[in-house]
């Protein structure tokens, strides 16, 4: 089950992947999607915003090759550690690039 405020496959900002299999609901949901261009060219205008993303995706991606079950539903967080980097809180932390590829 996806629990309330689950990010569904973001491992596809970060990375190159491969969706395998459907994803279905059998209850009332909903779901927010992002275009990936006008993503990146809006947090990618802000350098430091720019910076901050490159950073995050950089740790995501480390944390997703520690994973032993690679699927869609991966709870991935890194937003404290990435905050704590920089001694700024959580919520103030926006992603932003794909630099990176995962290892396997």
């Amino acid at each position: 089950y996806v629990l309330a405020d689950a990010r569904i496959a973001e491992m596809c900002l970060w990375t190159t992947w491969l969706h395998v299999g459907d994803l279905v609901c059998d209850g009332i949901s909903c779901v927010v999607s992002l275009e990936v261009t006008p993503f990146f060219e809006c947090v990618g205008s802000v350098l430091q915003i720019n910076k901050l993303g490159v950073r995050y995706a950089e740790m995501y991606v480390a944390h997703l090759n520690l994973e032993r079950d690679l699927n869609d539903l991966c709870e991935i967080s890194v937003e404290g550690e990435l905050a704590a980097s920089y001694d700024v809180k959580p919520s103030s932390v926006v992603p932003q690039s794909k630099p990176t590829e995962i290892s396997r």
